[in-house]
């Protein structure tokens, strides 16, 4: 603003200058030259006048879209930038989420926040809706999807847990005892394994004593077997939504606008 001011009062003053000039013209040829000379040398100078001004205007104008769009143009790219960061930082978090699944995971073992625990949420997270809807929208589905298939697994778990009396010795293995036992009544290939989590010879034998001895109700093995085809399929669906992430990141325009980054 400060470079407009000074360019306006330039012209502004070269105009006063022509139209003095055209006066003083005007007296001139009041004593010396025809009236109709007079007259096309005022309108000359007036017209010249108009067109300073209307130029110094409209450069400064010119100079104002261009700044402004070149700074849209960054603000748009910057938060591209940071977006790509964000989906590809995602698009890991689903594959995760996925091999989690396959493995009969349980998530929110430990969180005060289900959600928390099974997808933390970045600053630029409810961005994405704006910028990639419907990636946003299959990411979401997963979400839920999964926090509700967590929510059945632990009540299976307290299931086989209420069933499962331990000696003093083999409780700090409960944990581990109960994922195995929940995947034996799935039907899952063995992965209670002598040295998992386990310290000392005796409690290694005993907890897989325990797991080679543990026989699974029928319905409890209905409702593991279903929870774990389930699984699979949410597996599938994360696979998916990662491999959707991963296709925005091929794009080189800012799609949509919102605060961080205005429209052009």
């Amino acid at each position: 603003m400060g470079l407009f001011a000074h360019v306006l009062l330039v012209a502004i003053v070269a105009s006063l200058v022509l139209v003095l000039l055209a006066g003083a013209g005007f007296l001139l040829s009041e004593r010396f030259a025809s009236g109709r000379l007079t007259a096309h040398v005022l309108a000359g100078s007036l017209t010249i006048a108009v067109a300073i001004v209307f130029a110094a205007a409209l450069n400064h104008q010119w100079r104002v879209q261009r700044d402004r769009d070149a700074a849209v143009r960054a603000a748009r790219t910057q938060h591209l930038e940071n977006l790509h960061v964000l989906l590809r930082s995602e698009s890991d978090a689903l594959k995760t989420l996925a091999h989690g699944l396959r493995q009969g995971r349980y998530f929110t073992l430990v969180a005060n926040d289900a959600r928390q625990a099974i997808w933390p949420d970045e600053t630029l997270s409810a961005d994405v809706e704006r910028h990639y809807p419907e990636y946003f929208h299959e990411r979401e589905r997963v979400i839920h999807d999964i926090l509700q298939y967590d929510t059945e697994l632990g009540r299976i778990r307290h299931i086989v847990s209420g069933s499962l009396p331990l000696p003093e010795p083999l409780e700090p293995s409960r944990g581990d005892l109960i994922a195995a036992l929940v995947g034996k009544c799935a039907g899952a290939a063995p992965a209670f394994r002598r040295d998992a989590s386990l310290d000392a010879a005796p409690v290694r034998d005993g907890a897989l004593q325990v797991y080679e001895q543990y026989r699974c109700a029928p319905d409890l093995i209905r409702v593991a077997q279903d929870l774990f085809d389930r699984a699979a399929d949410l597996a599938d669906a994360a696979v998916a939504a990662s491999d959707a992430a991963r296709r925005y990141l091929e794009e080189t325009a800012l799609r949509g606008t919102c605060t961080y980054a205005p429209g052009e």
